[in-house]
């Protein structure tokens, strides 16, 4: 495609178990654009549509979740996107872009939950500064 799958929509309330782990996330909402990839965990990008082109804020590197969130027994189907290393962002009612740059993993049932997000989020910052340096 020579760009990433994107999935775009408006970020809305979750559980908050992620804020509380101190891993907060976008959570999309049900009726978001595009076709969600399969389920599981991938390294990409929050892309904050409102933001112009040139915000140094408009394109953020994340860890996101795809799928029903097995780690809490959930069952309704989510695309939810960590920021890495903030956890300042207020992004609620935002619409925003979701580019999905490499899968990561499948979803499963972590040992911990701290232990996984942590190992994702590494995950995710390897791949997207391999991604980044890449295209340069």
């Amino acid at each position: 495609l020579g760009r990433p799958h994107c999935v775009r929509g408006t970020v809305v309330h979750g559980e908050r178990r992620g804020r509380e782990l101190g891993f907060p996330t976008a959570n999309l909402s049900a009726d978001a654009e595009g076709m969600v990839p399969a389920d599981g965990v991938y390294a990409g990008w929050l892309v904050r549509d409102t933001l112009p082109e040139d915000d140094p804020e408009r394109r953020q590197p994340a860890a996101i979740s795809v799928g029903s969130n097995p780690t809490f027994d959930a069952h309704r189907r989510t695309v939810e996107a960590h920021v890495l290393d903030r956890t300042d962002l207020d992004l609620y009612g935002e619409p925003v872009t979701i580019e999905f740059v490499e899968r990561l993993r499948a979803h499963g049932i972590p040992t911990t939950v701290r232990d996984t997000r942590g190992s994702d989020i590494d995950g995710a910052c390897g791949q997207l500064a391999a991604a980044t340096s890449g295209a340069e």
